[in-house]
């Protein structure tokens, strides 16, 4: 019990760290061969030159080549103030990767599970990310131990750009990729389609080497956006070896081109903000509930029973309630409110609920009951709670701006799996 005690204290510490980065992206391949890290390395490129101060987190324990493709090979990691001082690249662009704590290139990593989970948790909750605006994960390909472990540490990311190449095979795999991401409660911001024909650098023709639009297609019949193609050419090949990204050594490059505009399709997700990952969405938008932007002012999330909205009842489990109510208010005066489902509602996840309520936006969290351990961490990530509340929505959040609703009342943990008393 004490081992999964500490286990679970490590999971939240690093939870919270990741939820004061601003910005997050994972990207995934349902397989290998792909140049899944070449799209990542050379957003993450994007997003710098732009100004924006950008970390790169490797995952691929077993294949890490963001520390080549960024120029870092051979150059160690440093402890500072109790955390890891990533890698600086060109750029300012900060990096963590296994490859540099090997002995050597060609030293293999040789591990199972349980110590995979270990140094992607540390990556994650000890490097030292507090001057980072963007943090982006490069996962190996596939399905399996580090994505499972990325998505479970980083429950409020962005979402996950999933990076295919148009032959059937690699199409096949995004799909399964597709729904890996929608199995595990995170959004898809989009398929990219990589080494989409072949730029010849003397005409400018483009030829296609391995089919095209097998992405976009991909992308329609799934329902997830389609974020761009990615052509071949000799610039991007040769800029994989040399330790400076394509975007930054020839950022006029017709690739590079196409990794920009990648980039700025993503970054309008974050100026115009979607409601909730794309599976949940569909039944509120059906009602007319979903798709807006939230006003600016203080967000006041509501653990509810129904959707009803003000008129709806106050959930006496914050964990377990199938809704939240999020009421924007100006002074006192409530200006709007949506209806946000809650994704853990049918496979409940105590301490994930805390970062979900937090990727909302909310600065207050109301509800029936709550245990000690959930309160602190809505307190860490800077949410003011108030429990013992029962009746109408509305009544609790009037009682909320009136001062008549306030504190914490402890509950009675006779329902210790949902208000998190452990």
């Amino acid at each position: 019990m004490a081992k999964q005690e500490e286990l679970e204290r490590q999971i939240q510490y690093a939870i919270t760290a990741m939820a004061k980065i601003p910005h997050k992206i994972l990207v995934m391949s349902g397989k290998g061969g792909v140049g899944k890290t070449t799209v990542a390395v050379n957003m993450a490129y994007a997003y710098a030159a732009g100004g924006t101060r950008v970390g790169i987190v490797d995952t691929d324990l077993h294949g890490p080549n963001v520390a080549l493709m960024t120029g870092i090979e051979g150059r160690q990691v440093h402890g500072k103030e109790g955390l890891m001082e990533p890698v600086t690249a060109t750029l300012g662009v900060q990096v963590l990767s296994i490859a540099s704590f090997l002995p050597g290139p060609d030293s293999p990593v040789i591990w199972r599970g349980p110590k995979k989970f270990t140094a992607i948790r540390q990556f994650l909750s000890e490097g030292d990310w507090r001057k980072t605006d963007l943090l982006i994960v490069d996962c190996p390909p596939g399905t399996g131990d580090e994505p499972m472990a990325v998505a479970q540490l980083i429950p409020d990311a962005d979402g996950v750009v999933i990076v295919t190449s148009p032959q059937d095979v690699a199409l096949l795999d995004s799909r399964k990729c597709v729904n890996f991401v929608r199995e595990i409660n995170h959004k898809v911001l989009g398929i990219v389609e990589n080494l989409s024909g072949y730029v010849c650098p003397a005409c400018g023709h483009e030829e296609n080497l391995f089919k095209m639009g097998g992405g976009e297609k991909a992308a329609g019949e799934m329902k997830v956006p389609f974020l761009g193609r990615i052509p071949v050419t000799p610039a991007m090949v040769e800029a994989g070896d040399s330790g400076r990204p394509l975007v930054d050594r020839a950022p006029e490059d017709p690739a590079s081109k196409a990794v920009f505009a990648i980039a700025e399709a993503i970054q309008k997700t974050w100026e115009a903000p979607e409601k909730v990952p794309d599976k949940q969405s569909t039944a509120d938008e059906a009602d007319g509930k979903g798709g807006k932007e939230p006003p600016s002012g203080r967000l006041i999330a509501v653990a509810a029973d129904d959707e009803r909205g003000l008129d709806g009842t106050v959930s006496q489990h914050f964990g377990r309630c199938p809704y939240y109510v999020l009421a924007e208010v100006e002074g006192d005066v409530v200006q709007g409110i949506r209806i946000e489902r809650n994704p853990f509602f049918e496979n409940h996840q105590p301490g994930r609920i805390p970062q979900f309520v937090h990727s909302l936006g909310a600065q207050t969290i109301i509800a029936g009951a709550m245990g000690p351990k959930a309160i602190g961490m809505f307190e860490q990530l800077g949410i003011d709670v108030a429990t013992g509340v029962s009746g109408r929505v509305g009544n609790a959040v009037d009682g909320y701006l009136t001062g008549a609703v306030s504190g914490i009342v402890p509950c009675n943990h006779d329902h210790e799996d949902s208000c998190h008393s452990h």
